[in-house]
């Protein structure tokens, strides 16, 4: 397209730019750069390469270079500098004022006041001169006054004093008149930008012409862009004005699916193209996923948000997650739910009064005062207890939090009649139980109804979680994938925005696209849709869409880390345990020793040189007090502790004892060197 005409480059092109013409079409031809030229230009990235379409909506002057073409000397200029300039050679010659403000009026009707101009004579003005060379500015035209008046210009020129003086000159004044010009007037006409210009004060013969090379800051939007880019004129890039051809040259403007949701409602239906294949961030896993990809149209339905319940299911071996709507058709059913301890049990009772579990495994007598759980016994929540604080150190079981049951147990009628009224209120007394929150247990509530809800009844009616199964299958849908999974687990309820779409194949089928599950860009088509106009086929919405685990533990991750954690067990009085103190270790005189010596169990003996000789084998354990085995030779007596002596009055301080064996080794084996 570009191939068969003349490129320009891109400053001299933007320079014969009419503002009014906007926006004109560029197409890029050469430049200096190596796989696209990238120009960071405020923190603006621009990146050109050969054939991108550049639509320039608005040009700002930026600065201005005035090239001496004589001397070849560069400078750059002020962008509002008070002096002005006329054309070199000498500009269009007007014979009167009115001639100039004719030629000025031809085309628009609008002289285009004020404007300067200078005259080659010199102006007698009630009994004032004017000097060849003097700029004049023109502010206003006056009509004549009265019948046989003449029209006269108001006009103002720089006195001798530095201030103005203003004139008025009738519009049939005869003379040679020159229009000057402005920096900016000269930077905004494409005609007058591509002359030459010199300085209204330079001496006659001895102007030297100039050549003003204006800057711009480039407005433009590009292909596959959805921001205006911004960059200088001056930049080395070759370019052609495409703005005439018959091609259709689109600008497309990309869209996430976050601005889809800012359009307005009448903005869908409409038709769509995805420009990349979309990043699913493995969260979903429905079957329309994998049609998701780069180029593929799409027909987008609508935009909004709906309340989806998080359900997923109770397999070990591979579990499943799922999204549903509150559109889905299937009916549910409570199933039994699972508490590992006793504080689940608890914060299952704070949403449903009334609890009723039962013991799905044994669990022995753990502490004083606490009877254990034999497996079938059921238990029905009356209450909780918190315990005081002031009992930490007095009575720990008094400070643990416990939550109060009631043992339910079903007697015959003659076991009825036979218990008295205060046989029955100590059965009753004795059938309330204390269970610490920290306890670990195995329970299973215990469901009397088997009514069916819908997915809005359950959420409304009973507290999250809950245990269901799906016992009537959704209708509208072929495959309903909720069914036949024995145990499904409702976490939660979450509000999802979403996008629905379909595929052009089968518009009337419809998916929903969770705005933060994918993470895609598409832009407008200009296709029409696949059905008559103002009849739209009757959609049918997908309700299930299955979702992978990191999706699950996330949505898990926001909803539990607000709960608190569970009780700690008690701390024990350490301060009430009894510490077992060793006995001294007595040495028995040898025979030439005059007396025996008491010395301490742990008395330092000096380390033996040399190599280590194994230990000599620690004493059996016995009844009877045994005699330590002294080997032969050595200087030092082994000390006779027996096995009676070591074991402690108390049974719950073994460690002390064995403590104790440890050293008498130890003892052993510096007492065999």
């Amino acid at each position: 397209m570009a191939d068969t005409m003349s490129s320009l480059p891109l400053q001299q092109l933007i320079s014969t730019i009419n503002t009014r013409r906007l926006p004109v079409v560029l197409q890029v031809c050469s430049g200096i750069y190596f796989q696209g030229s990238v120009y960071e230009l405020s923190g603006s990235e621009v990146c050109f390469s050969t054939g991108d379409l550049v639509k320039v909506t608005g040009l700002t002057l930026i600065s201005v270079t005035c090239e001496d073409t004589i001397s070849g000397q560069i400078s750059e200029l002020p962008l509002n500098p008070k002096g002005v300039f006329k054309q070199f050679p000498e500009g269009r010659r007007y014979q009167s004022l009115k001639d100039m403000l004719g030629a000025r009026s031809q085309g628009t009707g609008n002289p285009g006041l004020p404007f300067s101009f200078i005259s080659r004579c010199e102006l007698t003005v009630d009994d004032l001169v004017v000097g060849p060379g003097t700029v004049m500015v023109a502010h206003s035209v006056e009509a004549p006054m009265g019948e046989g008046g003449t029209e006269r210009m108001l006009c103002r020129m720089s006195g001798s004093q530095g201030g103005s003086v203003r004139l008025v000159l009738p519009l049939r004044c005869q003379g040679e008149f020159y229009e000057c010009f402005s920096l900016q007037e000269i930077m905004s006409g494409a005609e007058l930008c591509r002359g030459l210009f010199c300085s209204v004060d330079a001496i006659e013969g001895a102007e030297r012409p100039l050549i003003f090379c204006p800057v711009y800051e480039v407005e433009a939007r590009m292909h596959l862009r959805k921001d205006t880019v911004r960059f200088p004129s001056s930049l080395e890039v070759d370019v052609v004005e495409v703005t005439d051809q018959p091609d259709d040259m689109a600008f497309i403007t990309p869209l996430t699916l976050d601005e889809l949701l800012t359009l307005p409602d009448d903005t869908f239906p409409a038709t769509a193209r995805i420009v990349e294949t979309p990043t699913v961030d493995h969260l979903v896993q429905s079957g329309w996923v994998e049609e998701l990809r780069g180029d593929q149209e799409l027909i987008l339905h609508g935009k909004g948000s709906v309340s989806m319940a998080l359900f997923s299911s109770a397999r070990r071996i591979k579990r499943q997650y799922f999204l549903v709507s509150e559109g889905y058709g299937g009916r549910f059913r409570r199933r039994p739910r699972e508490f590992l301890s006793v504080f689940e049990v608890y914060v299952a009772s704070t949403q449903a009064p009334g609890l009723r579990v039962t013991v799905t495994r044994s669990v022995q007598e753990a502490e004083d005062d606490v009877s254990g759980l034999v497996v079938g016994e059921e238990l029905e929540v009356v209450g909780h207890r918190i315990g005081a604080q002031e009992a930490q150190q007095s009575n720990p079981k008094q400070s643990a939090d416990v939550l109060i049951c009631r043992r339910i147990e079903e007697l015959s009628d003659d076991e009825e009649e036979a218990e008295g009224g205060a046989a029955a209120a100590a059965a009753a007394a004795a059938a309330i139980l204390e269970l610490p929150l920290h306890w670990h247990g195995f329970f299973r509530e215990v469901i009397s109804n088997n009514k069916k809800y819908k997915i809005k009844d359950l959420c409304q009616q009973f507290s999250l979680p809950l245990n269901v199964k799906v016992v009537s299958r959704d209708a509208d849908l072929a495959g309903d994938p909720l069914y036949g999974i024995s145990s499904l687990r409702l976490e939660c309820v979450t509000v999802e925005t979403f996008i629905q779409a379909s595929f052009p194949t089968s518009p009337e089928f419809c998916f929903t696209i969770p705005i933060r599950c994918l993470s895609m860009v598409v832009y407008f088509t200009q296709e029409s849709l696949p059905w008559p106009r103002d009849e739209p086929p009757v959609v049918h919405v997908e309700v299930v869409t299955e979702v992978t685990e990191s999706f699950y533990l996330e949505k898990c991750r926001l909803i539990y880390s607000q709960q608190p954690p569970p009780p700690r067990p008690p701390k024990h009085n350490l301060s009430l345990a009894v510490k077992v103190t060793p006995k001294p270790c007595i040495r028995e005189p040898l025979a030439d020793s005059p007396a025996s010596v008491p010395c301490k169990a742990k008395v330092p003996l000096p380390l033996p040189k040399g190599p280590r000789k194994p230990a000599l084998p620690s004493p059996k354990t016995s009844c009877k007090p045994q005699q330590s085995v002294q080997p032969k030779g050595n200087p030092y007596e082994a000390c006779r502790i027996t096995q009676g002596e070591v074991q402690s009055e108390d049974s719950d301080h073994d460690y002390e004892s064995a403590d104790l064996i440890d050293t008498i080794k130890k003892m052993q084996e510096f007492v065999s060197y």
